[in-house]
């Protein structure tokens, strides 16, 4: 037996329920099809009835009726869904207040308004509501009409059928079954929506478990890896600091030590310095992102004097003038060792690539307190930094000149280290004149 209900039987605009959005609508457009399929059966046979009964020009007002509501459900499936509604709702009403004109109340034309209304509200979405309301408003002022001329705004037209009880049964059969299409419909809508609903969170659900699975799994990974740095870093120097206490050794017996080789030993003992700064660069990187913040109280006065006196060494360090200008005259809450770090790879950039040339290599190094912030302030006299740079500089690896013989870490683990405390380090740069790069702390206590 064919399920009356179907929407597949009635019409061919149902789409794939994955598109929920679209699949709502298409619905929406099934259910005006059924309704005006319906109504026009229910038109043929009410107007065989009134042929019947001896009113062929009732009947031919069904058979229009019929025809209007093919027409709506024709143009509905060529997808003038709009134009389809408004004309059979808006057409329908003007019709069933007519007949309800000239036919007794006891036909019970005006039950027919019901299913009309509601299906107004189902078959029209949301955003086209306007033309629901306007069709409800439309029936509520005929039926007013009609109540206030006790049906007859036509005057004394009154067509008897043969008998009225049959007649009211189809029309409240009529009403009946399309408030049962209607109703079916919401049930079949919330249905739908409380499945597409469960079947969401099932997969939501799912997707958050395999993505916490994937966090802890990175998670694991990643501490394996920072400590697998960290522990091959540390092994990495201890053969390193014997190299470099060999050539030491080495260099002790410049009596025995041709000019030749003595360069030679200078030369391993440079590169086994940068390679220790490097694997110190490493460790400082993945001490930062494993450590927590730790708190103590500091003096700023003496850890910029360790980070000049633990700088005296570099190349360039007896030729550039290192100028601390320290505005703070109390105890900080800082985190000592980022702090240091920070400021340190700050400091020996601006005195390795500082512009020898000029009159008085200078670096400045400052520090002051105002609303809880604590600004740090390295300025140098060196080359500048390029404009087409600049937004390169914090990256990775990135070294910003040729004659850069670091690993390209220090700025980047710098930034790293002070976003971890919080705070900002920016810079303003300009070519030939220098660098000033500045640290903005939150004190906390």
């Amino acid at each position: 037996m064919i399920n009356i209900l179907n929407y597949k039987k009635w019409s061919k605009l149902l789409s794939n329920e994955s598109d929920y959005g679209n699949y709502l609508d298409d619905k929406r457009n099934v259910l005006f099809s059924q309704f005006c399929v319906i109504a026009t059966l229910a038109a043929l046979i009410q107007g065989a009835y009134d042929l019947i009964d001896g009113f062929p020009l009732v009947m031919t007002i069904d058979i229009v009726l019929a025809i209007i509501l093919f027409l709506g459900y024709y143009l509905n499936e060529k997808r003038k869904h709009i134009f389809a509604k408004v004309l059979v709702f808006t057409t329908m009403s003007l019709m069933l207040f007519s007949f309800a004109a000239v036919v007794p109340k006891g036909v019970g034309i005006y039950l027919l308004f019901y299913p009309l209304v509601a299906f107004s509200f189902l078959a029209l979405d949301f955003k086209n509501r306007r033309y629901s309301y306007s069709i409800t408003f439309l029936s509520l002022l005929l039926n007013a009409i009609l109540v206030i001329t006790e049906y007859q705004p036509y005057g004394e037209i009154n067509l008897q059928p043969s008998d009225p009880t049959i007649s009211f049964a189809i029309n409240l059969i009529i009403s009946i079954l399309l408030l049962g299409v209607g109703i079916d419909f919401m049930l079949k809508i919330n249905n739908t929506a409380e499945n597409k609903l469960i079947e969401n969170q099932k997969h939501t659900e799912k997707l958050a478990n395999e993505i916490n699975e994937k966090n802890l799994s990175l998670e694991k990974t990643n501490k394996e890896l920072d400590q697998f740095v960290y522990s091959t870093s540390h092994d990495l120097r201890a053969p390193l600091a014997s190299i470099l206490g060999l050539i030491n050794l080495t260099e002790l017996e410049k009596d025995k030590i041709t000019p030749e080789v003595l360069g030679y030993l200078e030369m391993m003992k440079d590169r086994v310095n940068n390679l220790d700064d490097f694997i110190q660069d490493i460790i400082d990187y993945s001490r930062n992102s494993r450590i927590d913040i730790a708190l103590s109280e500091i003096d700023i006065s003496e850890l910029i004097e360790e980070i000049i006196l633990n700088n005296r060494f570099l190349e360039n360090a007896k030729k550039v003038e290192i100028i601390p200008v320290i505005e703070v005259n109390k105890k900080l809450n800082l985190d000592k060792t980022r702090v240091f770090r920070a400021l340190n790879n700050l400091v020996s950039n601006a005195i390795k690539y500082n512009d020898l040339s000029k009159e008085k290599p200078t670096v400045k190094i400052g520090a002051r307190v105002n609303s809880d912030i604590l600004t740090l302030e390295v300025s140098d006299t060196g080359r500048g930094i390029r404009d087409d740079i600049k937004g390169k500089i914090f990256e990775m690896f990135f070294r910003g000149t040729d004659i850069a013989d670091g690993s390209g870490l220090g700025l980047y683990i710098a930034k790293e280290m002070v976003e971890k405390m919080d705070g900002t380090l920016a810079f303003v740069s300009e070519p030939g004149k220098g660098t000033v790069f500045t640290i903005k702390l939150p004190l906390k206590s």
